[in-house]
């Protein structure tokens, strides 16, 4: 690498920093309304009616409809892969869900919820989970076959049954630091783990 192209590097760098901090700082809007690049994380978002998160101190994230994410061939050796990860699909969001969280909530996963206050439904459909390629992660790196996925959340009041928010989420994972890009499964894994994290932001957004 030249000197050159080291001192490129370093200005646009420079230049990119401040615009990634100010992304970062962003204060969301909780005011009802359809919103993208809302805060430092989120595509869109549509807010239906505003709430507080200190309101509710049970969450319960009902499995996830995996029924619209294409599948490949049955032959592809990677079909059992995608199946496995999308079955794991509401166990990985739940996973990183739960530790990102800072509001002080109960929070598991049940096919249904009580109707009483204090309750809110994390309920989602998954729209899309892809593999990517781990030679493309291995041999290339720097984002270069990273495996993705894409979601629509509804986050709901279970004692009126109102949606409350609904947000439309796509998320990356490029195994950089997996042995030989990783495997297809744990990348996967890794971008619902990303996902899961965004919603606990949004949640903790509404104080």
């Amino acid at each position: 690498m030249t000197k050159r192209t080291v001192l490129v590097l370093f200005i646009a760098a420079l230049a990119i920093a401040p615009l990634a901090g100010a992304r970062g700082s962003k204060q969301p809007s909780t005011t009802p309304g359809k919103y993208k690049e809302w805060g430092p994380d989120i595509d869109q978002i549509e807010i239906v009616k505003t709430f507080k998160i200190a309101g509710y101190d049970h969450i319960v994230i009902q499995p996830f409809d995996t029924s619209k994410a294409p599948l490949p061939d049955p032959k592809e050796k990677w079909y059992t892969t995608l199946k496995a990860a999308l079955s794991a699909y509401t166990q990985s969001f739940y996973e990183a869900f739960q530790k990102e969280l800072k509001a002080k909530a109960d929070v598991h996963i049940a096919d249904t919820a009580p109707k009483s206050p204090g309750t809110l439904i994390i309920r989602g459909s998954v729209e899309d989970l892809d593999p990517g390629s781990r030679a493309g992660r291995y041999l290339v790196g720097y984002g270069t076959g990273g495996a993705s996925t894409r979601a629509t959340i509804e986050i709901v009041d279970a004692n009126s049954g109102e949606v409350l928010a609904r947000v439309t989420q796509a998320r990356r994972s490029g195994g950089t630091w997996k042995v030989a890009g990783g495997k297809d499964l744990d990348v996967m894994r890794d971008s619902v783990h990303a996902l899961g994290k965004d919603i606990a932001h949004v949640l903790d957004a509404f104080i």
